[in-house]
């Protein structure tokens, strides 16, 4: 079983100050879908979709942000195909365990099992579902070429 290909418009939600580098990874050495200083860009398919993933983390004291819209054409491992998380022995449920308790508990977060078979596997990145509601989705690029990845600032609404 062949990878998902997506090509489409995406957004990340980043602080103004950072706008200029909606591109680069992630800045924390470890999240949810990346460990050890693993590179990785999260984004979804929807300007509001890209609020409900950022909500937990953010505070009333944090600087304005801006959501950035990304043009991207990669190809990825979609969690929701049975027939690929087969292929990559890939158990979905390990991405909807909560990674933060894990982590708390000095455990490796089950999540990253995850996300380093589908590297393993070749994919320049994942589709997964929101937790709180599975119908929403989200992708994570662990490997994104960004002489093909274009981006635009959009008004972030506050």
């Amino acid at each position: 079983m062949g990878l998902s290909h997506l090509d489409g418009l995406f957004y990340r939600i980043v602080p103004a100050a950072r706008a200029d580098q909606a591109l680069a990874p992630a800045v924390s050495p470890e999240g949810r879908f990346h460990h050890s200083g693993q590179p990785t860009l999260y984004v979804s398919p929807r300007p509001d979709w890209a609020e409900h993933a950022i909500a937990t983390y953010v505070r009333d004291t944090d600087p304005p942000r801006v959501i950035c819209e990304l043009r991207l054409t990669t190809k990825v491992l979609d969690l929701r195909d049975p027939a690929q998380c087969t292929a990559a022995q890939i158990d979905p449920a390990l991405a909807a365990i909560p990674w933060l308790p894990q982590r708390a508990e000095g455990l490796p977060a089950s999540s990253w099992t995850v996300s380093d078979r589908a590297r393993a596997f070749g994919a320049d990145g994942m589709i997964y579902t929101a937790r709180s509601e599975p119908s929403r989705w989200h992708l994570v690029l662990f490997r994104w070429p960004e002489a093909s990845l274009t981006g635009r600032l959009l008004a972030y609404p506050q």
